[in-house]
């Protein structure tokens, strides 16, 4: 049975040694405990991205990504766009702040739709990483 901190200690330095990170935009979240607040009806890129960089900092290809499970009450478009890396601590904490090219999520809810939704995606990393991830959104 895995030991939840030690899980997330391993499933970050494994993130740090193979050069593949979260990103963010830099604009401020919106977010509640994971959860991001968007707007009904109107198209809005999540924070949470997903690129890669090499040891000096330069975007390689971005990841690609498939939606698992998609909302039940909106719709989700995959695209490319800039964001700064977010390494946080290990060997590529030095490019913390650096823009690439990122794989982005674009949410838009049904129109009148208020409430939560949710989604799920696997980002594929070029070295073969993958990642299951959850997004929940919060439709004002």
């Amino acid at each position: 049975m895995p030991v939840p901190g030690l899980t997330i200690i391993a499933a970050t330095l494994l993130c740090s040694l193979l050069g593949g990170c979260v990103t963010g935009d830099g604009a401020s979240s919106g977010q509640i405990e994971g959860v991001e607040r968007v707007e009904a009806g109107k198209p809005t890129f999540l924070q949470r991205t997903f690129m890669t960089m090499d040891e000096r900092c330069r975007p390689i290809r971005r990841p690609k990504g498939v939606l698992t499970e998609p909302p039940h009450r909106g719709k989700v478009r995959l695209a490319t766009r800039n964001a700064k890396a977010e390494y946080g601590p290990g060997p590529m904490r030095h490019c913390d702040g650096k823009l690439g090219s990122s794989l982005a999520f674009e949410y838009t809810s049904r129109a009148g739709y208020r409430g939560p939704d949710s989604f799920r995606a696997r980002i594929r990393y070029k070295d073969g990483e993958i990642r299951h991830e959850r997004f929940d959104v919060m439709v004002d």
